[in-house]
């Protein structure tokens, strides 16, 4: 249940742990570079996963987590009712807490109440045990609600970071998000349109209590090549990064290259990702009789897209609102391009233009394939003509989006959420 344990030089003045859905996931690596920096400035974290790895495939520097994962998974009530009858006589708590705990899940409806309380009850115990003093969540979903039911039982203080999923969906059930703000030290999320929309449409939520923090790169990682002769290629080397999922927009992009490819451009995309729409993509790709400028290279790890990055001329990235309303947040590819230095395309959705701010890209309307067209020649007229100037997007990475700038943030909230509790 446990994976494995290296010992760090020293110990850690601030012991956190997080609790997420699944970890690791390849196509989550925001969340392992957001862990992988707090172990650097010397932050002891665990993991409570509630899902084993989805399949397999990691990325390269996972191998440099000191952490502990625990996997905790669904099991029959009789078996966590054994586990928690071994932690020490005072752990586990008065069954006063437990009816606290389940008013909880029964005011808001969450399924798998007993499967819940019986998890929550045992990771706060093995958080008391390892002396945890704050749990901190990912997407204000499952994993945030075991984070709330755990301080209901226990008093240890969590906060959680919201997306976009978790905030823009129709079926978001805003008197749960309310509550969760509520019960939470703070809650944090990824760009100022997010934020500004929570407040909008959550009634009543304690708008002091939601940071605005981006997500960080860690730009030692995603150096700036030194070839940049990629940049006046020919071909147009293009590059899009995402889960073959509707929101990405990777149809109105492949529209956008048959448009391109009938006015005489020469390019080549390639697309890294996996997901649901891959086989209906690829059939659209044919139709089109883009088979020659087209190569779906599937899911990558870090590393490998890292160099088909950086052996581009641009990035383009089509985000369009989802049909339940769900949008991409602050996508983590246009991070690491604007650290690469990579000129980038991509519409005015969400955090997008709070990316690609001060000339470092180009702007869209989302969900017109001439518009993604015109703005990838644009683009590229402006990187010929040297209007788009080397080292834009790579400072504005360094101004805003540095991994361990942004990690010290939240590291900070983290103590201060230590010192109120413990006064």
């Amino acid at each position: 249940m446990t994976s494995q344990t290296n010992s760090s030089e020293h110990e850690p003045k601030l012991k956190v742990a997080y609790i997420l859905k699944m970890f690791p996931r390849l196509s989550e690596t925001f969340i392992l570079n957001e862990i992988l920096e707090l172990e650097r400035q010397n932050v002891g974290v665990d993991v409570f996963s509630l899902m084993p790895p989805g399949d397999g495939r990691f990325h390269g520097s996972l191998s440099e987590l000191k952490l502990t994962i625990d996997f905790i998974l669904r099991e029959k009530p009789e078996s966590y009712w054994d586990k928690l009858s071994k932690f020490s006589p005072g752990v586990v708590p008065h069954m006063d807490r437990w009816q606290n705990a389940a008013n909880f899940l029964k005011e808001h409806s969450i399924p798998k109440d007993l499967d819940m309380l019986l998890r929550a009850l045992f990771i706060g115990a093995k958080a008391k045990e390892k002396g945890i003093q704050h749990l901190h969540a990912h997407f204000a979903t499952v994993s945030t609600r075991m984070a709330a039911l755990v301080n209901i039982l226990y008093d240890i203080p969590f906060s959680f970071t919201c997306h976009a999923k978790d905030i823009f969906r129709e079926t978001v059930n805003r008197n749960l998000f309310r509550d969760l703000v509520d019960r939470s030290a703070f809650a944090i999320t990824v760009s100022d349109f997010n934020r500004d929309y929570i407040i909008e449409k959550t009634p009543g939520v304690d708008a002091t209590k939601i940071h605005r923090l981006y997500n960080g790169i860690n730009l030692d990682f995603f150096e700036v090549p030194d070839d940049r002769s990629p940049l006046k290629a020919s071909p147009i080397k293009l590059i899009s990064v995402g889960r073959l999922v509707p929101k990405k927009g990777f149809d109105v992009l492949l529209k956008a290259i048959r448009i391109l490819a009938d006015e005489g451009l020469d390019l080549e995309l390639n697309i890294i990702g996996d997901g649901d729409e891959q086989e209906k993509l690829q059939n659209m790709a044919h139709n089109l009789e883009l088979d020659g400028h087209i190569n779906f290279l599937g899911a990558l790890a870090i590393e490998e897209v890292r160099r088909v990055c950086a052996e581009s001329s641009m990035m383009a990235l089509a985000c369009v609102p989802d049909a339940d309303g769900n949008m991409d947040a602050l996508p983590t590819v246009l991070l690491e391009a604007l650290a690469l230095d990579l000129p980038a395309v991509s519409t005015t959705l969400t955090g997008c233009p709070e990316i690609l701010g001060d000339g470092s890209g180009q702007l869209v309307e989302p969900g017109s394939a001439q518009a993604m067209a015109d703005g990838i020649k644009t683009l590229h007229a402006r990187i010929l003509s040297e209007d788009w100037k080397i080292g834009t997007g790579r400072a504005r990475s360094e101004n805003l989006f540095d991994l361990s700038k942004n990690v010290a943030t939240l590291r900070g909230h983290f103590e201060s959420s230590t010192k109120n509790n413990a006064q």
